[in-house]
């Protein structure tokens, strides 16, 4: 059986004291530590703050400049377009203009060498383009052949003959035209007149010819009376 010894510890005056004091001179550097290397935190994150803040307003306002720059391209897109536009549409005008113009001009030369051209009252075409199911253009030419040719004030009737519901059926032209108010319609020229417009059938309405009657205002008697086929151009 093992012998039992006792150890004896020498008890020291101020020992707890020194350990306390050891203990509160370490707390006191980790505190004096932490609180340089939180403002060196600090510092760091204030001046990352600065520079964030200045590259912002940077980006902001090379932001603002691209918006302008933008802008300014957006409205001489919108500006460019619309003359383009403008343009356009002046093209489409002058050219109806040429085209009409050059109509005309082959009229005059049919109206000077036609010795045939009967005296008084005549059309001398009607023409017909389909556009769309129901829907027509036409163009007609109304002319005179007088001794004294003076401008002169003609009354044209024109309808349309065919037959709906297996029945015979005749449409006035002001009927299918919108922008005529009524038949007959007065037409004041001196040597022709070129007459065009849009018609719109009606359902179930099978065109089979067009009637154009023509008489001077100050007459009753008719000066020209024809018939002319219902042939539409596609």
């Amino acid at each position: 059986m093992s012998e039992r010894r006792s150890i004896v510890v020498t008890h020291r005056m101020g020992y707890k004291y020194w350990l306390l004091g050891a203990l509160v001179a370490v707390a006191l550097s980790f505190l004096m530590v932490g609180k340089w290397w939180g403002q060196a935190q600090l510092v760091e994150v204030i001046e990352a703050r600065q520079q964030l803040t200045s590259k912002l307003e940077v980006l902001g306002a090379s932001f603002d400049l691209k918006s302008t720059e933008l802008e300014m391209v957006r409205l001489n897109a919108e500006v460019d377009s619309a003359a383009l536009e403008n343009t356009r549409q002046e093209m489409i005008v002058l050219q109806k203009t040429i085209n009409q113009n050059e109509e005309q001009l082959g009229l005059y030369k049919e109206l000077l060498g036609d010795g045939n051209q009967p005296s008084g009252l005549s059309i001398t075409k009607f023409d017909l383009t389909r556009l769309d199911q129901g829907r027509f253009a036409y163009s007609w030419v109304a002319r005179q052949k007088t001794s004294k040719m003076k401008t002169a004030e003609v009354v044209a009737d024109i309808s349309i003959l065919g037959s709906q519901d297996d029945q015979d059926a005749t449409m006035l032209l002001s009927d299918l035209d919108d922008e005529l108010e009524k038949m007959p319609v007065r037409l004041k020229f001196k040597y022709f007149s070129i007459n065009q417009g849009i018609l719109t059938l009606p359902e179930g309405f099978n065109p089979d010819t067009v009637r154009i009657t023509l008489r001077y205002s100050w007459s009753k008697a008719v000066n020209y009376d024809e018939t002319f086929n219902w042939v539409a151009e596609v």
